[in-house]
């Protein structure tokens, strides 16, 4: 009888952001499906490990180096490495690299060097993990990453030994590639791929009523649904960013409030970046007339990815309310203030309007949105077909993962069916 397989996952799991949940769960149907018959185990590094995660992932968590929150964190290395620490946690997480199968580091934002120290920061942990990787001799794969900035030395030395013996490297974006290539004194075959999410198919429209009624929301009638999906600016880039963002949605809203509703959606409910704390504060400034429908709870991304379907565009500050409402049918409006946007919104020309947040105002966020709701089904058709391509290549990761990770042959046609 042939032995199941371990695969471990390090990402941003944990921290309830259905953006960074979602390629889990698209790389593990396309690893059954390219491994039909065989049994896989696919676990999960968290940083907050409970039962709601482990449900909405299907996959089993366990607990990551990290701490349970920022200021735990302050002045510490990773758990488990101070001089003061239980050994268990690193013990712990050492074992379950050291009986995994394969080790897929990502996908998302793991090797940028904003925050780092010697043992602190993404880079360092992705680090660890890679040489605990070659330590027990288990193949690692690079998944569907942003690489940079990598501003430090420290940063570009970690991450360009771990591009360097990784058995796969998969990037999301041509800015990563590049900078890939510069890290890197000998050649390596790595590969620019989109987003990994967008290897999942459209889900059923029955989702988003399903979800509606959950949350006793009721559609306006005759009426066009614009979706936000916003994160608070002012964390990564201050309050003048911020600033600016609320002032052009008001403004839009104030533009539509008698031609269209607005649907508020959180892409991340965490409890450090929790966008509905957003999305209550920009619904109670509304004008007077303006009909918002305000998600509250937390749902499965496919739940979200239905949800946009029904909107006919979407205002997207967050990356994934972009790439979901894409996967969802609806052209986005993308506000391109960092690379990872531009370089998803690259892979859709002509389905998409891009806005850079310091030309961002009312005018021009109204201008755009009208023009992408005045395309009607033209534009939904162009992007539909456009995404279909980009699912097709998405599918690579989990054939790679197979391939070059496991060593295995896969049914690559199975991977790319819908």
């Amino acid at each position: 009888m042939t032995a199941p397989l371990t695969i471990l996952c390090a990402g941003a799991y944990g921290i309830r952001n259905a953006g960074d949940d979602l390629p889990l769960i698209a790389l593990m149907e396309g690893m059954r499906a390219a491994l039909p018959g065989r049994e896989l185990r696919f676990r999960a590094l968290s940083r907050h490990p409970d039962d709601e995660d482990a449900r909405l992932l299907g996959a089993e968590l366990v607990p990551n180096l990290e701490y349970e929150s920022g200021e735990a964190a302050r002045g510490r290395w990773f758990r488990g490495l101070n001089p003061d620490d239980d050994p268990a946690p690193f013990a712990r997480v050492q074992a379950e690299i050291a009986d995994c199968d394969l080790l897929v580091l990502g996908a998302g934002n793991a090797l940028l060097d904003q925050t780092i120290g010697l043992l602190r920061g993404p880079v360092p942990l992705m680090a660890l993990y890679g040489w605990l990787a070659r330590l027990h001799r288990r193949p690692v794969m690079l998944y569907g990453m942003s690489v940079g900035p990598l501003r430090t030395a420290w940063g570009r030395d970690l991450s360009r030994q771990l591009i360097a013996d990784a058995a796969v490297v998969t990037v999301r974006d041509s800015d990563s590639f590049a900078l890939c290539r510069e890290l890197m004194s000998q050649p390596r075959e790595m590969h620019l791929l989109p987003d990994a999410t967008l290897a999942t198919p459209p889900p059923d429209p029955a989702r988003a009523f399903d979800l509606l009624r959950a949350e006793g929301l009721t559609l306006p009638a005759q009426r066009p649904l614009i979706a936000l999906g916003l994160r608070d600016l002012t964390r990564p880039l201050g309050a003048e960013a911020q600033g600016r963002q609320d002032a052009a949605v008001r403004g839009l809203m104030d533009r539509w409030k008698r031609r269209a509703a607005f649907l508020l959606v959180p892409q991340s409910t965490y409890r450090e970046d929790d966008d509905r704390l957003l999305s209550e504060r920009l619904a109670a400034e509304a004008p007077d007339g303006c009909e918002c429908l305000v998600v509250r709870g937390r749902h499965h991304p496919l739940g979200l990815i239905a949800l946009y379907g029904l909107a006919g565009v979407t205002v997207a500050s967050r990356l994934h309310a972009a790439v979901f409402s894409a996967i969802g049918g609806t052209p986005p409006v993308g506000l391109d203030y960092l690379p990872k946007m531009r370089g998803f919104l690259d892979h859709l020309p002509g389905c998409h309007e891009r806005l850079a947040l310091d030309e961002l105002s009312a005018e021009s966020l109204d201008a755009a949105v009208a023009g992408l709701l005045d395309a009607g089904e033209a534009r939904r058709r162009r992007l539909s077909a456009r995404v279909a391509d980009l699912r097709s290549q998405a599918a690579r990761y989990a054939t790679l993962a197979v391939t070059g990770g496991l060593q295995l042959p896969a049914d690559e046609e199975a991977v790319a069916r819908p």
